[in-house]
């Protein structure tokens, strides 16, 4: 996140994700998310739109509202003609400050209500099903953080919609099967859910990250549910130690072994005693190495890595990496680190990692970076986005600070994407000393 959401506002998400993950039908989720929509950003009226059709015409269902006075509950209007298919068709939020000045709004349709301004989310950014419209009886321009809890809340909405449409058709299914086939799909379910609360207890918060690196970012796109990619930190005295981690494979295997290895690099750290980059590397190898020869399977699984050091007090910066290189930025050069061509994880002939010396000054920027992001397919041709061009992205959007070049790697990265299914979990780690 780009900034620190309010404690309130961040418990209120948390308890409708509670909420939602109990939900066994659209209108109860719909009633927890209008209700949770005012109360996130102190609207005057919320309402939920589904994405729906009348023949072979697409249109926008208000199928419920929690607004001051009515709105357009039950009504419905082409897609084409109202700000919750524009948010749809876009795949992206309209923030309105004043509807009336807006050749987007529909004017005549708002007159006989209380809007004046808006934030318009849609449910899902890749081939919307819905959106999520706030109101305002007074004009006001919408924060981003208002838009960014509401984009939260509408994001969580579409998990639990999809998850609802595959309980149901597994419910409809179960009727006609064994209690046998219905114990092992509940088998599959618990995995999945036990694995993403396993994972999401081991990856730090950002506001932890943000306390140390004030000036940073964390783009973190998993590409299933749960991820084979991780970023983790440490802090170790003067010494703060953040990396970016790519773990083979994605979904539950990926994130099951990204636990492995997480708590390897904090063993390695804690319980070992080590600090320097390449020593760490070298232990949590042996780690990972022994956790899995557990197994007796020979798993030639392992991680690959990009670990920085940066010593808070002296300035000094220190890198190893495993397969995943170090890129940062000084004097408006993107300079190159290459890592060691070997993984934490079984090779025939394993040798040292080694530590380099990252010679980096204060407004200087650093990345750690896994393969995920240029190796999605996209673009008119379907073709790869590769590390050259991430390279020039990097470079081209260096000045800008942080939090916008997190937002303008978001961007490219989805219009890339464009229809096409991500490949690959995605880390980029920026952080400005």
């Amino acid at each position: 996140m780009d900034h620190v959401i309010n404690t309130q506002n961040l418990q209120r998400l948390v308890d409708a994700v509670k909420a939602l993950s109990l939900a066994r039908d659209l209108d109860t989720v719909m009633q927890i998310v209008r209700r949770t929509a005012r109360e996130l950003t102190g609207a005057d009226g919320a309402t939920f739109v589904l994405r729906d059709r009348i023949g072979d015409a697409e249109v926008c269902f208000y199928a419920d509202e929690d607004a001051i006075s009515p709105l357009w509950k039950g009504s419905r209007f082409p897609i084409g003609t109202c700000i919750s298919g524009w948010a749809m068709l876009n795949s992206r939020p309209a923030v309105i400050e004043d509807i009336y000045q807006d050749p987007r709004i529909p004017h005549e349709a708002y007159k006989p209500t209380f809007v004046k301004s808006l934030v318009m989310v849609p449910i899902r950014t890749s081939d919307p099903i819905g959106a999520i419209g706030n109101y305002w009886a007074d004009q006001r321009m919408p924060g981003e953080e208002e838009v960014s809890l509401l984009q939260s809340l509408a994001d969580i909405t579409a998990v639990t919609m999809e998850n609802i449409n595959v309980y149901n058709e597994l419910e409809n299914r179960v009727k006609d099967r064994t209690a046998r086939l219905h114990e092992k799909n509940q088998e599959i379910t618990d995995s999945i859910a036990y694995a993403r609360r396993i994972q999401n207890a081991v990856l730090p918060s950002y506001s932890l990250v943000q306390e140390h690196f004030k000036d940073s970012f964390i783009l973190y796109k998993p590409r299933d549910i749960v991820s084979g990619d991780f970023y983790w930190f440490e802090k170790k005295g003067d010494l703060l130690l953040i990396a970016a981690a790519d773990c083979t494979g994605h979904g539950v295997p990926g994130a099951m072994l990204s636990v492995v290895c997480s708590n390897a690099l904090y063993r390695s750290v804690n319980e070992f005693g080590h600090t320097v980059p390449g020593n760490i590397l070298d232990c949590t190898r042996e780690l990972v190495l022994e956790n899995l020869a557990k197994s007796g399977e020979g798993i030639n699984d392992g991680m690959d890595i990009s670990l920085c050091a940066v010593n808070s007090k002296t300035g000094k910066v220190t890198w190893s990496g495993a397969n995943n290189n170090l890129w940062y930025l000084k004097n408006n050069t993107l300079c190159e680190v290459k890592a060691h061509k070997q993984p934490i994880g079984r090779t025939s002939t394993p040798t040292p990692f080694p530590t380099h010396e990252i010679p980096i000054s204060t407004g200087d920027i650093f990345y750690l970076v896994t393969d995920g992001f240029a190796d999605q397919f996209g673009g008119e041709k379907g073709k790869k986005f590769k590390r050259r061009q991430l390279e020039a992205l990097l470079h081209a959007t260096g000045s800008m600070p942080l939090a916008t070049q997190k937002r303008t790697l978001e961007h490219v990265f989805t219009n890339w994407k464009g229809a096409l299914a991500q490949v690959d979990d995605v880390t980029i780690v920026g952080i400005r000393l």
